[in-house]
């Protein structure tokens, strides 16, 4: 309605904000005033509509979302969950692994594998010495600082100690690879060693089972540094051997562990001429006479 009571023109109508105030206020003219009044009134107090969203659909993605997290989550769970086997100093034990394969773990030996994981990838980390009994199957990887055994389905055993690293294949096939990516494939009673310069020296065994005598208590060296069997010694009493100057000898010989300690060293020392003190339950000292 304008200024002179008449009726608006639709077709002159305005447009935009302005169109959509007058068509809330527009009334009827035939109204008493108080109507009018009324009228306009209830029709500016009236809010507009808004507009309904409908949340369904972002519900769903939000579901999708959580669902995708939560496999990634176990997926990773899976990959890097890290199961670790430590035999300490003084003891021998068993380990089982996921498809029926076993490892007899020497005194201070460490191995670690990802159990959930191990369907997809049969990988091991190994330190100390180790014979493997491996169930056929996918490749088997184990690794250590200073080479790696590769395995289908096979026994053998991995000295992997103080930058050495020896394997000696019992039964099937093993591939041996160093840190300069140099590789063997060993068959049954050969043995190959990883020098310093990553170089794989191999050779034939007369008598391969005295490199796993240990897993009967039987510890067989022939000429070994001397510091390596005291070293041995200690891993499988769990006790401290000090030594007094330069022992650069070499020995050959064979103790079991039922043997008490008192009794290998003196083994150990005589050839030499040496002579070890007790200093204690556990300590022992060996000096050159």
């Amino acid at each position: 309605m304008n200024s002179n009571n008449k009726h608006i023109n639709k077709q002159q109508s305005p447009k935009g904000p302005d169109a959509e105030f007058f068509s809330r206020v527009e009334i009827p003219y035939e109204k008493s005033r108080q109507e009018v009044w009324a009228l306009m009134a209830e029709k500016l107090d009236k809010k507009p509509a808004g507009k309904i969203f409908h949340f369904n659909n972002y519900k769903s993605i939000i579901a999708i979302a959580a669902s995708v997290l939560i496999l990634l989550g176990s997926l990773t769970v899976m990959k890097f969950y890290t199961k670790t086997i430590i035999s300490h100093n003084g003891g021998h034990l068993t380990a089982s692994l996921p498809d029926g394969s076993t490892v007899e773990l020497n005194a201070q030996s460490t191995l670690k594998y990802h159990p959930y994981w191990w369907q997809f990838s049969r990988k091991i980390d190994f330190n100390g010495e180790g014979f493997f009994q491996i169930a056929k199957g996918s490749t088997l990887e184990v690794s250590s600082e200073n080479g790696k055994t590769i395995v289908l389905g096979t026994s053998f055993n991995i000295y992997a100690r103080n930058n050495k690293y020896k394997v000696t294949c019992m039964t099937g096939k093993v591939k041996v690879v160093s840190v300069t990516s140099q590789e063997v494939i060993l068959t049954p009673d050969y043995h190959a060693e990883i020098d310093m310069n990553g170089d794989i020296i191999v050779k034939k065994l007369d008598k391969p089972e005295l490199s796993t005598r240990w897993v009967d208590n039987m510890f067989n060296f022939t000429s070994v540094p001397f510091m390596e069997v005291v070293r041995e010694i200690e891993r499988q009493f769990n006790i401290t051997i000090n030594t007094s100057g330069h022992l650069n000898y070499f020995y050959t010989g064979y103790f079991p562990k039922e043997m008490p300690a008192d009794q290998i060293l003196n083994l150990l020392c005589k050839p030499f001429g040496l002579t070890f003190v007790k200093k204690s339950d556990n300590e022992y000292l060996i000096v050159q006479n």
